[in-house]
């Protein structure tokens, strides 16, 4: 479960009543019993003697980690605690506590001897009704708090339209969402529809909108809750094509939009019933040299200034393939005019950094960040024929006679068994982030991650490694140090360390409490530092004038609390108190502190060239804010070629088999990230290389 997603489970959810409650004896024994959670089914066994509850064992759940998962205990104790079939509500953990609940009347129903059924008629005022809640929002590709207005009309005792007229929630997510639970509800007049996959957050949320507006028509949403939707018969469907694609983010899209412009056939299929993906869900940053945009404003770059740049930082890790970085770079101009020719469209040029290497302006943000980069894609492939599968889980890989790869075997929620067969395939999954046991399996060093918002369940690796790919291990995954927190509800002015909005009037320390670079400089060069030091956390320290210009991040320090239950931020008369409060060396962070109060004076950073109007003295009182591990997709996978062919542990190409996106990526990468659009740009030109490679190879032959 991703971690991002902890952050809405701080969003308020409707509850469902099941009715009056008789008052009858209770007879003893244990109930199975279940209730929607924030992500699931919540099972519970329910023990209960003739005054209440008196054991709660949770058997199945699907809560997040930390969040929902972390309440259940608390809960299960206060219904042991009180012998109560309903308790208090955790705060942040609605969704969880009103599953809870829920699961606890049934089992007093069951005890009871009552029927739990809900009656599914109900009356409803014809009228037009409105709600408007909270939902997902997307800031600097973090996940926060947003909202979503829904209109729902009513007549002659129906829901005749939904409508989401203003949602702060992805749009090739949460808007597709939107419009098709809208469609479903109508059609089926039954609120018993599964939530999107990819999208469970802003289905929750359109849900509980549509409660809202059935309740002020003075109608039951239980009733609809009830109506049953007739089960779907599970069928066996096979397709041929030429180009078999896994994965709809920006590798898998590059790569059917390059194979059909070519004159291939082309089939997706894409396991979330949304878009749900590191692209979609990112600020849309695409890296490249010698662009229109670029030209357009003047801006003289070209593939080999920017290869030598990137070259720069990553010449010293071990897993680097320079043909395939060098190969990624210099396609970097071609890739971004093949996005402008699909609709893309550039909305901010900038760069990283004003410092070293990354000073060249070669970011190009997308209109409509993320989302509108994969809009675009997507409305491109289907205009031109590509056929997008959603909701389709690949489960294997397909061989022919000869061993090489040519199809997929995918299955359905609904129990579909489908097979899609070829003349090759290219995995283009994400990574494996959202996969907690094999993230900890492969990355042990990634111990203290507060926000992970990459995506990817870990199926492309597992695949891959199963057809003989040759591996890649490297101990990291994208991240970086900076003050962010899961549960927070509220977004800073600016964030110390940040990638895209950093507060650089701050110090920033080591797990020392010594600086190691400027603060206004890139953060993946104080992550290099610190992580290469040893230390699974950072922190920055400023004093009052800083405080009192960002209330809101130093708020946030002071009244809110890490994944681990430390305090995010402390506040102190004496740096020796700072100290203390984290187990630094008072007389280490004591000197640091000095040292930049004196560069302050100077209003010239000496050390590690500051700008100046960045130079702020820390003055008491002082203040100190963590800063955890901020992480996104992983980097471990299968090595490829400059064709995006798959290499086998002999070195040689796997017939057939091709790979493209954060599933291939460590040959192409480092600790110290080259900037925020490298990842997309290594996506968009493997997955054209794939295609490219497959139509010349395998199609024309």
């Amino acid at each position: 479960m991703k971690k991002w997603m902890s952050v809405i489970a701080a969003l308020l959810l409707c509850v469902f009543t099941l009715g009056a409650v008789a008052e009858d004896a209770l007879t003893p024994g244990t109930y199975e019993v279940s209730a929607d959670g924030f992500a699931g089914k919540i099972v519970l066994d329910v023990t209960v003697d003739e005054k209440g509850v008196t054991a709660v064992e949770v058997k199945e759940h699907s809560e997040t980690p930390g969040i929902g998962e972390a309440a259940l205990p608390t809960l299960s104790d206060a219904a042991v605690s009180t012998g109560a079939f309903a308790v208090d509500s955790i705060a942040g953990a609605t969704f969880t506590s009103n599953g809870f609940n829920a699961a606890l009347a049934a089992a007093e129903a069951m005890a009871k001897g009552e029927s739990v059924e809900v009656s599914t008629e109900t009356t409803l005022k014809d009228g037009t009704y409105t709600a408007t809640i909270p939902s997902l929002i997307d800031l600097e590709g973090l996940v926060n708090v947003g909202e979503m207005t829904l209109e729902a009309t009513f007549k002659d005792n129906k829901i005749e339209s939904i409508t989401v007229p203003k949602y702060t929630d992805t749009q090739v997510i949460g808007g597709i969402a939107f419009e098709e639970l809208s469609e479903k509800v109508v059609a089926n007049q039954s609120t018993a529809i599964d939530a999107l996959s990819g999208a469970t957050v802003s289905s929750n949320a359109f849900f509980s909108a549509l409660n809202q507006c059935i309740e002020q028509a003075g109608g039951d949403p239980a009733a609809f809750k009830a109506r049953t939707l007739e089960a779907h018969k599970p069928e066996t469907l096979t397709y041929e094509t030429d180009f078999v694609v896994v994965g709809a983010g920006m590798a898998g899209l590059s790569a059917a939009i390059e194979a059909v412009d070519q004159g291939a056939n082309v089939i997706v299929c894409e396991a979330q019933d949304v878009f749900s993906n590191s692209t979609s869900r990112s600020v849309g940053e695409v890296m490249g040299a010698n662009t229109k945009a670029q030209k357009e404003a003047g801006i003289e770059d070209t593939v080999e200034a920017f290869y030598d740049d990137i070259y720069s930082l990553y010449k010293d890790e071990p897993a680097l393939d320079p043909v395939v970085l060098k190969n990624m770079v210099y396609k970097s101009t071609d890739l971004n005019n093949f996005l402008l020719d699909n609709g893309w469209e550039v909305g901010v040029l900038t760069n990283v950094s004003n410092k070293g290497v990354r000073a060249t302006k070669r970011g190009h943000i997308s209109k409509g960040a993320g989302s509108g980069l994969t809009n675009a894609l997507v409305n491109s492939a289907r205009a031109k024929g590509v056929n997008i599968l959603l909701g389709t889980t690949v489960d294997s890989l397909i061989q022919d006679e000869n061993g090489a790869y040519i199809g997929v075997h995918a299955t359905t929620k609904d129990g579909d068994d489908i097979t899609v067969t070829g003349k090759a395939v290219l995995v283009a999954t994400g990574s494996y982030s959202a996969n907690p046991e094999m993230l900890a399996r492969l990355n042990p060093k990634m111990d203290n991650i507060e926000v992970l918002v990459g995506s990817g369940d870990g199926s492309g690796y597992n695949m891959l490694e199963k057809a003989g790919a040759d591996m890649i291990q490297i101990d990291y995954i994208a991240m970086m140090y900076y003050f962010y927190g899961a549960g927070w509800t509220e977004f800073p002015e600016l964030i110390p360390e940040s990638p895209t909005i950093p507060c650089c009037e701050v110090l920033s320390v080591d797990g020392a409490g010594r600086r190691i670079v400027s603060e206004d400089d890139f953060t993946f060069e104080y992550t290099k530092i610190n992580y290469e030091e040893g230390y699974h956390e950072g922190y920055c320290v400023y004093g009052q004038a800083t405080a009192d210009k960002y209330p809101i991040m130093t708020r946030l320090g002071l009244t809110t609390q890490t994944h681990n239950g430390d305090p995010f931020g402390y506040k102190e008369d004496s740096i020796e108190a700072l100290a203390a409060d984290v187990g630094f060396d008072p007389e280490v962070l004591k000197a640091t502190v000095d040292r930049y109060n004196e560069l302050c004076a100077k209003g010239v950073d000496e050390d590690f060239g500051k700008e100046p109007q960045y130079l702020v003295p820390i003055e008491a009182p002082y203040y100190l804010l963590r800063m955890p591990m901020i992480c996104t997709d992983g980097y471990n996978g299968a090595r490829i070629n400059e064709h995006a062919q798959v290499i086998d542990t002999n070195g040689q190409p796997i017939p057939g088999l091709y790979a493209a996106g954060a599933v291939a990526s460590a040959q192409v990468t480092n600790i110290n990230y080259f900037g925020c659009g490298t990842m997309l740009l290594n996506c968009g030109v493997y997955g054209r290389e794939a295609a490219d490679h497959v139509v010349s190879m395998l199609l024309n032959k």
